[in-house]
């Protein structure tokens, strides 16, 4: 977090200085004055015009901030990837705009990374001619260099800036599919301390593509071996390259640059065979074997398919060529190619090692079989090569890794099946890949990779059958690989306590620390399992990489976590980064970052461009905030309206969901509740009991809220004996279970029958401790503050009623019970300033009391003449 910093000027003006990370481009263009003078001015007038044009329209597009302007640019980008896309689109630019004049136009550029210091000019030394933004630091004269050293045309970069950008080139799209990347070695620059590497990003045709020349202010370092001084021992060394000959014949020095948890491309098998069984089965087998490994990642086939489809390349073969784009595009250092063939009377399995720089094989790993039966013994030695030749040591190699018959199958068509269904999965075809891992069981019933599938694909729709097929799964845990089995332990922690589940889910991470789905499931049940708010969005951040193919979720998740939090302006650019990877999906969450803060024309905006699941059970969740936004102005009227409406779409939504709804209407209902409220609670209860005896362990937390949220309705009524009914049902569950949001539910009921029968220093004891725990229901607060009211604190009280209107972010983030309390904690977000009103003036703080009362009004400006406004009144008076 940048700090500003005031420097006070000799006139008395003191402007604040920011100190930041950006990325400076600077640019000149070639031999500007001579073009002036060889064109004359109305000509080099219209041409610097043309010239400005581009240069706005592209920073504008590339969301460049400029700084200064001559026959050049300064300007600040927040990224990289952002300040490349500007140069070459400017170079292209510079190109088109020359030919209409018949000249050759070209600038040189230069881009670092690093921290700049900014401040604003005084308004009239503007007026004067000065820059409205001044900028300072040693990145600005680092890219100066890079830019004086550049060929005319050549776009030159420093290492963090290349490596950031070769990451990120994706977002480039087509633009960045021809790019060349090149490393011109290490330079020293006058007046910087150290030499560093310069790099060179340019397209073939339009960049130089070759080193820059050393000049005065910037020179190429020389290898140690190329210094006068050394020249003279070389001679000496003759006698030992004999010995150095020998040794690289013996071992060769891994032949690409590959560092620990580095990514790989896998290319398409080449079958080579007249064996069909091959297609389907050793591309799985495959990567089943790398995966084994905590040295090398995979690029996953889903970052892959999404990675053709930006490229408009869908359903093509992944061959030589093609692996080597996907791997630059994507970040990868190597390519593995693999290929089976029939050699002289024996199958050879072959994995090719390719650097994507180049596109040529760097290393070969070959291994043979005399038969189909140990194809993939072959494939295990060849593996075993490869992650050698990457630089895995032997003893990571053998002790993480089994043989690939035995953590996969030795049935070849069951692993074709297996494959297949794989293939189905990655493109959404959740039925069809079921089936096949079915035929896959059918043929090996103890191939447990392929019983862990089908076990997560019934999670969503069978929570019976997912459990029954887990279980088979562990029955064959010596099947499944290391990363495997902590998968299917992590997996089975959803039908234990929370808190156990989350061990195993960080265990995994910690294990294999490039596992996205550790950190994405980890983070995920800390918010809505055990509402540890700033936990999940501390854990999701390794899963914000270019590499996790579900960033977009990533970052989603977070900024929900970080609006529960009450981080608003951080969940905003959470949001924003999942909208910007994500063009559509669900952005509830986002809207309601907007409507915390009464944006209500932007949280529409943002609700608008939500696309509908069309699944009846996501009805709900989608169509959500129109209702609490509706309620938060002050709107009640349109808020149950808009509730009621629901009705016909989920007619054929899972009845949990209806439930869910059915309690949203009741607790809003209890604000302002006619004759048949207390009626509609019991019969509501009544339900939720017949779907607690009839429910699984996954969905019993979810009707154990509800089922208590109903007992505290009834409390809150009056009608004492349903609330008891309601703890008996649940019983020790609601603590022995591990859930928060069931136990504080409980802890809820306890207290307003505490209310009920005039004991409110005894409620006041039973909450006040669960107040401060940080990952407590929001509507407690609510609760503790009547309780303090009721027992004569009314310092306490008040104190509460602040809580409330200051975590409107939780008030509408917490996920409680699939939010099914969340028009409760909307309401009593804004009832909370009305109370804090009555309470301050209680206290003899008028103008405090104005204050809380004119915000309260601000916000439900029709509160007046709302039930649910006199009935809070009634209840304070």
């Amino acid at each position: 977090m940048s700090v500003p910093q005031t420097h006070v000027a000799s006139n008395g003006y003191a402007p604040s200085v920011t100190p930041m990370l950006r990325t400076v481009l600077l640019c000149d263009i070639v031999d500007s004055t001579a073009l002036i003078e060889r064109l004359g001015d109305v000509r080099a007038v219209a041409l610097l015009q043309r010239h400005d044009q581009l240069m706005r329209q592209n920073l504008a597009l590339c969301h460049g901030q400029l700084i200064d302007k001559a026959d050049g640019v300064l300007a600040l980008f927040e990224r990289p990837i952002q300040a490349l896309d500007f140069a070459l689109r400017y170079q292209r630019g510079l190109r088109e705009v020359g030919a209409t004049e018949g000249v050759d136009l070209k600038a040189r550029i230069g881009i670092h990374v690093g921290d700049v210091m900014t401040w604003a000019n005084e308004p009239k030394d503007v007026m004067a001619g000065a820059k409205a933004i001044e900028v300072e630091g040693l990145a600005k004269p680092v890219a100066a260099r890079l830019m004086s050293l550049a060929r005319p045309g050549q776009i030159l970069m420093s290492g963090m800036a290349q490596n950031l950008c070769q990451r990120a080139v994706g977002e480039l799209g087509e633009a960045g599919a021809n790019l060349r990347w090149l490393m011109h070695g290490r330079y020293s620059f006058k007046g910087v301390p150290a030499p560093m590497l310069v790099h060179e990003v340019g397209e073939p045709g339009l960049s130089p593509l070759r080193a820059p020349e050393s000049g005065a202010k910037a020179w190429r370092e020389l290898p140690l071996w190329r210094r006068p001084p050394v020249l003279a021992l070389e001679i000496l060394l003759v006698g030992v390259l004999g010995v150095a000959l020998f040794w690289s014949t013996v071992r060769s020095p891994p032949a690409i640059a590959f560092a620990e948890r580095d990514w790989v491309v896998v290319a398409e098998l080449q079958n080579r065979t007249s064996e069909t069984l091959f297609d389907d089965s050793l591309d799985s087998a495959l990567r089943v074997g790398l995966e084994q490994s905590r040295h090398v990642n995979l690029i996953s086939e889903l970052q892959i398919e999404r990675a053709l489809e930006r490229m408009q390349r869908q359903g093509q073969p992944i061959d030589r060529q093609l692996g080597a784009e996907l791997a630059l595009r994507e970040g990868a250092k190597a390519v593995i190619l693999p290929t089976v063939a029939e050699v002289g009377g024996v199958v050879r399995v072959s994995l090719e090692l390719i650097d994507p720089a180049s596109g040529v094989t760097v290393h070969s790993e070959n291994a043979d079989s005399r038969d189909l039966s140990g194809v993939l013994d072959a494939l295990d030695q060849a593996i075993a090569g490869v992650r050698t030749e990457l630089g895995e040591g032997m003893k990571g190699i053998t002790e993480g890794s089994r043989p690939l018959e035995k953590v996969t199958t030795g049935d070849i068509e069951a692993l074709r099946a297996f494959s297949m269904g794989m293939r189905a999965r990655t493109q959404g075809r959740s039925a069809d890949a079921f089936a096949l891992f079915e035929e896959a069981v059918r043929r090996d019933p103890g191939f447990a990779m392929a019983w862990l599938r089908m076990a997560t694909i019934q999670l969503g729709s069978d929570l019976n059958r997912s459990k029954q097929y887990f279980d088979i799964a562990a029955s064959h845990r010596d099947r499944l690989s290391d990363r495997e089995a902590l998968l299917m332990d992590a997996s089975l922690g959803l039908f234990d306590r929370p808190e156990r589940m989350l061990q195993k889910w960080k265990l995994l991470a910690a294990m294999y620390p490039d596992e996205y789905r550790a950190y994405y499931n980890y983070s995920y049940f800390s918010h809505f399992a055990t509402l540890q708010y700033g936990e999940a969005a501390r854990f999701i951040e390794p899963a914000l990489v270019a590499n996790n193919q579900s960033r977009a979720d990533a970052y989603y998740l977070k900024g929900a976590s970080l609006l529960a939090d009450d981080r608003i302006d951080e969940a905003l650019v959470a949001f924003k980064r999942s909208e910007a990877l994500n063009d559509g999906g669900y952005r509830r969450d986002h809207a309601h970052a907007y409507a915390v803060r009464r944006d209500y024309a932007q949280a529409q905006r943002v609700l608008a461009t939500q696309q509908p699941s069309g699944l009846p059970g996501a009805v709900l969740n989608e169509r959500l905030g129109e209702v609490s936004h509706a309620l938060d102005r002050g709107r009640w009227d349109a808020a149950a309206a808009t509730l009621e409406a629901l009705d016909g779409p989920l007619k054929q939504a899972p009845e949990l969901v209806r439930q869910s709804r059915r309690l949203m209407q009741l607790s809003l209902a209890s604000y302002a509740p006619d004759e048949g409220h207390p009626a509609q609670v019991r019969a509501f209860l009544d339900d939720q009991s017949r779907l607690l005896a009839e429910s699984h362990a996954l969905s019993r937390p979810r009707i154990e809220f509800q089922l208590l949220a109903g007992g505290w309705l009834a409390a809150h009524a009056g009608d004492l004996a349903s609330a008891r009914r309601a703890l008996d049902l649940v019983g020790e569950s609601a603590e022995a279970g591990g859930f928060p949001y069931v136990a504080d539910m409980a802890l809820l009921v306890r207290a307003e029958i505490d209310l009920a029968e005039g004991r409110p220093a005894r409620a006041v004891e039973q909450l006040l401790p669960r107040s401060t725990a940080g990952n407590e229901l929001y509507f407690l607060h609510a609760v503790l503050m009547r309780a303090h009211q009721a027992s004569g604190d009314t310092a306490a009280a008040l104190a509460q009623a602040k809580w409330l209107a200051s975590h409107r972010g939780r008030a509408f983030a917490e996920p409680n019970s699939e939010f099914s309390w969340q028009l409760a904690n909307v309401a009593e977000s804004n009832l909370a300033t009305l109370s804090a009103s009555v309470y301050a003036e209680a206290l003899g703080r008028s103008d405090e009391a104005k204050s809380e009362r004119a915000r309260f009004d601000a916000a439900w400006p029709a509160g007046g003449s709302l039930p649910a406004v006199q009935r809070r009144l009634d209840s304070l008076d």
